[in-house]
């Protein structure tokens, strides 16, 4: 097995007769990492480039800017408009590979204005294989992954990263805000300032640190964590806070997903599935789904994968219990629903 050193060694090898590098940059823990390394061995030959873009959240500019001065590193910032593309607001899935355009675009004209030949991304080697329309931009303009050159996996990237102190080493991946859309589902500006606010105030007033408010119209469904999504489901007073919150931003409908978080849900949908009873009606699939779990009465309609489930106040204390939530979720994933989106509104009995 090549050791960490070996890596960061080979890594150092491939950046050095670069001489000059712009290292697209986010302020995230592969991108950092990457410009960190990149000036160490290169010093002043090392500039960062930022996109100032509607898709990102709110302070993640100025959080990127505190790395690059912490460390010394030169740090451009350049004012991108990936929502003026038609291919990129349509929200297909291959919706990342134009905002890479936009963003390799404006690096390029940079690095001519520099005299730089060298574009870089932090892409590592356990990105290769998933499916990041975002690597073939990157391919077609030339763009080089020294990380996933080297052979650096994620926690490679971190080791390094908190080996060198810096502080998002443990930082969870922030994926751009565009992300919460469906696919198909166009991205505006003004949901994506709802998508914002409304992942802020999980954060900021529910202390919920790793969180995704997927945005389906009129309807916000949450991913948290197990153990948060407990606590949430346990709280009567903070779901309907949280409730009451988004429903001031345009949310009509503020749900949690008893599956969890997983980073990169949305792409579930672009998998096949089976369903075991697509000819039945739903109530006739799913009531006795829910009877078994003791979870009726109930209220529900199916959106594609996506089961919207309206449960009575007791039936939501009891799916505190991660084990219910558990089972619940793999019987109705047999039925062909992916999302399973819990409304914070209890149903009156």
């Amino acid at each position: 097995m090549i050791s960490l050193d070996e890596k960061l060694a080979h890594l150092e090898d491939i950046l050095r007769p670069m001489g000059q590098v712009l290292v697209g940059y986010s302020g995230g823990v592969d991108s950092a990492t990457l410009a960190v390394a990149a000036q160490r061995v290169l010093g002043e030959g090392a500039i960062c480039v930022t996109a100032d873009s509607e898709s990102y959240a709110t302070g993640e500019l100025e959080r990127a800017a505190e790395i690059t001065r912490e460390f010394g590193i030169r740090h451009e910032v350049v004012k991108t408009r990936e929502l003026d593309n038609p291919d990129y607001a349509k929200n297909a899935p291959n919706r990342c590979y134009y905002c890479k355009q936009e963003l390799f675009t404006h690096m390029e004209q940079l690095a001519r204005s520099l005299n730089v030949d060298y574009i870089l991304y932090g892409q590592n080697a356990d990105d290769i294989g998933d499916f990041r329309p975002g690597a073939k931009a990157a391919r077609e303009r030339g763009v080089h992954a020294p990380l996933a050159e080297a052979g650096l996996t994620k926690d490679d990237v971190r080791a390094l990263a908190k080996r060198w102190g810096l502080t998002v080493w443990d930082r969870p991946a922030m994926a751009c805000l565009s992300s919460r859309f469906p696919y198909g589902t166009p991205v505006t500006a003004e949901g994506l300032r709802q998508i914002d606010h409304a992942e802020r105030y999980l954060r900021e007033v529910c202390g919920f640190d790793q969180v995704r408010a997927r945005h389906h119209e009129t309807l916000s469904r949450i991913e948290l964590p197990a153990e948060d999504l407990t606590h949430l489901l346990g709280n009567s007073d903070a779901r309907r806070s949280l409730m009451e919150h988004l429903r001031e931003i345009g949310y009509l409908q503020t749900t949690v997903d008893l599956c969890g978080f997983r980073s990169g849900s949305m792409n579930e949908a672009l998998l096949s599935i089976a369903d075991s009873g697509a000819d039945e009606p739903l109530f006739a699939r799913v009531n006795p789904l829910l009877a078994a779990h003791s979870l009726l009465p109930a209220a529900y309609e199916q959106r594609d994968q996506m089961l919207v489930l309206r449960l009575p106040a007791a039936a939501i204390a009891r799916l505190v219990e991660a084990r219910l939530r558990s089972a619940l979720v793999a019987a109705l994933a047999d039925l062909g629903l992916r999302y399973i989106a819990l409304e914070l509104d209890p149903l009156d009995t």
